[in-house]
C-alpha cells in the first residue's frame, strides 16, 4: 500500500467523517433539541471521529517515503490531530479539517472556482453562526440571541471583515470573529489569485498570437522581392 493509493482509498469515507463532524458540532452549538437531548452520544461521536483522523494521520506518516517531509506539508493535518476538546478550539478544529477537505475536492474533483468560492463561504458562515450563537446567546449584553442573528452577523462579517452592529460580548466570540474574517480574507485571496491568473494567461495568448503573426510577416518579407 502506497501513500497515494491510501489517500484515494481514505477521500470519500474521510469526507463523509468530515461532514458527520460538521452536523454534530453544528446541531450541538445550535442547541438543536436532538443535540441536547442525546448530548452523550454527540459527545462519544465526536471523540471517535477525532479518533479516526488521528488514525488516518498516523498511517498516512507510516506510508510516506519521506516522513519529515511529510510533517512539513502536512502541518493543517498535524494540528487536526492535536487540538484538545476544548469547545473554543473546536471550532479551530473543524475550520482547519474543512479547509483540508475543500482543497482536497478542489484537487480530485472537477469543481470550478465559483462553487469553489460558494462552497467554502457556505460552510464557515455556518461553522461561524454556530460558534457565535453558543458563545453569545445567553450572555445578556450581547445583541447575538437568535440564530437568524448569528448567522447575519457571520454573513456579513465574512464578506464586510469589520462589521460592527453586532460586536460579539464574550471573549469566544471574539475570537471566532478573529478566526471567520481569516477565512473570509482566504476567500478573498482565492478569488484575486484566480482572477490574476487568468490574466497572465490572457497575456501570454495574445503574446503568443503576436510572435505568430510576426514570424508570418518575415517569411513573407523574405519571399518578396
Amino acid at each position: 500500500m502506497t501513500l497515494s493509493r491510501y489517500q484515494k482509498f481514505a477521500f470519500w469515507p474521510m469526507m463523509i467523517l468530515s461532514f458527520t463532524f460538521l452536523f454534530v458540532f453544528c446541531a450541538t452549538n445550535f442547541h438543536l433539541t436532538i443535540a441536547d437531548d442525546n448530548s452523550t452520544w454527540f459527545g462519544l461521536i465526536d471523540k471517535i471521529i477525532w479518533g479516526i483522523f488521528v488514525l488516518d494521520y498516523l498511517v498516512m506518516i507510516l506510508l510516506a517515503d519521506k516522513k519529515v517531509q511529510f510533517l512539513k506539508t502536512h502541518i493543517p493535518h498535524l494540528i487536526v490531530v492535536v487540538v484538545p476538546f476544548l469547545r473554543v478550539l473546536r471550532v479551530a478544529r473543524l475550520v482547519l479539517m474543512l479547509t483540508n477537505l475543500l482543497g482536497m475536492m478542489k484537487n480530485r474533483i472537477l469543481v470550478s472556482i465559483p462553487i469553489y468560492v460558494l462552497s467554502s463561504s457556505a460552510l464557515f458562515i455556518l461553522i461561524g453562526a454556530a460558534a457565535i450563537y453558543d458563545a453569545e446567546y445567553q450572555d445578556p449584553n450581547s445583541g447575538i440571541k437568535t440564530r437568524g442573528d448569528a448567522f447575519w452577523w457571520a454573513g456579513a462579517l465574512i464578506f464586510s471583515y469589520f462589521y460592527n452592529e453586532t460586536p460579539p460580548v464574550t471573549e469566544a466570540g471574539r475570537l471566532y470573529g478573529f478566526l471567520l474574517t481569516l477565512c473570509g480574507l482566504s476567500i478573498v485571496g482565492t478569488i484575486t489569485a484566480t482572477f490574476a491568473g487568468w490574466l497572465i494567461s490572457q497575456v501570454k495568448e495574445i503574446e503568443s498570437d503576436s510572435n505568430k503573426i510576426l514570424e508570418k510577416l518575415e517569411q513573407i518579407e523574405r519571399k518578396l522581392p
